[in-house]
């Protein structure tokens, strides 16, 4: 058997910022089996162990079964070790991980509350803790929410920010909760250069109206990771708000040639319509046009550049 060695990683979050996220209600009540996992209900979610195993071979058994993916079987190596230690930390984030890989965050993070609770100074549990408990935000009240964010705040400092991955975690639900100031203030905080916290710091100071920190983060964003190519929809934001136009459409053509946008499409030609250049907005949306034959802007956009050219 392999030796116990946990590893447990958190999944990259997407960059696109949602603010659509249904809430979970906060309470620390989720399910029997994480306050009490020698109750019957538990027993019944647990795979056939025919062999009783001292805590040690269980242990190594839920290791060996969670790094073949096997969460379900590791999950129920952990219980049974768990029964052997009571209030035993590493059987407790087996159980904990498990629960993750399985898509069942709400009893993931019953389980890192009952280990703060053993061991309220674990950073590695604070840290899910503060991670999984973004799903209940909009059941909080604006009081438990502003607790939250200053909890997630002093977690995130005490770790001298190096974490990158709760410092986007954070950023990114201020830019959900329309806090852009903060948002920007807590990514660019980031000391190890993830693309997504430069992102995140550019996206929010354009946001916030720092057109030129903005186009900085872009392009440090664009330097850590070349090609994630929606940068160059917001560094063609960022120029066009700063009357950069010949910049602007640089970029936004260059958006256009990872992504087909009917609306980079109408925005290229309003540019060009702004500065007159009507032969110039035609062809854009012309182009536009055979990619998107219905999209209603394009066509609206298309008709008054060519009652425009009929006047000249």
């Amino acid at each position: 058997m392999k030796k116990l060695i946990i590893l447990l990683f958190i999944g990259v979050i997407s960059v696109v910022y949602a603010d659509d996220k249904e809430g979970i209600i906060f309470e620390d009540d989720t399910s029997d089996s994480i306050n009490n996992f020698e109750s019957e209900s538990v027993e019944k979610d647990l795979p056939p162990v025919e062999v009783i195993e001292t805590y040690e071979e269980n242990m190594n058994d839920g290791n060996e079964s969670f790094n073949e993916k096997n969460y379900n079987k590791a999950l129920g190596y952990y219980m049974e070790a768990f029964k052997e230690k009571k209030d035993d930390i590493p059987s407790l984030l087996g159980i904990a991980s498990s629960y993750e890989k399985m898509m069942q965050d709400d009893k993931a993070l019953g389980v890192y509350r009952k280990i703060l609770k053993i061991s309220p100074k674990n950073k590695f549990a604070k840290g899910k803790k503060l991670i999984l408990e973004e799903e209940t935000l909009s059941g909080m009240s604006y009081s438990k929410k502003e607790d939250y964010f200053e909890e997630f705040e002093i977690y995130i400092k005490r770790e001298g920010y190096s974490n990158s991955e709760t410092i986007y975690t954070l950023g990114k639900i201020y830019m959900n909760d329309k806090s852009f100031e903060r948002a920007y203030n807590i990514f660019r905080k980031d000391r190890k250069g993830d693309y997504r916290n430069y992102f995140g710091t550019a996206t929010s100071a354009r946001l916030l109206g720092n057109y030129d920190t903005a186009i900085k983060y872009y392009n440090e964003t664009l330097e850590s990771k070349p090609d994630f190519y929606q940068v160059y929809m917001g560094l063609g934001t960022s120029y066009q708000m700063k009357k950069s136009y010949g910049k602007a459409i640089e970029n936004f053509r260059k958006s256009l040639k990872h992504k087909d946008d009917p609306n980079i499409y109408v925005t290229i030609s309003n540019i060009y319509m702004a500065e007159r250049k009507y032969d110039e907005a035609q062809d854009i949306l012309e182009e536009g046009r055979r990619k998107n034959p219905n999209n209603k802007r394009i066509k609206e956009n298309l008709a008054e550049v060519y009652r425009i050219l009929k006047t000249r």
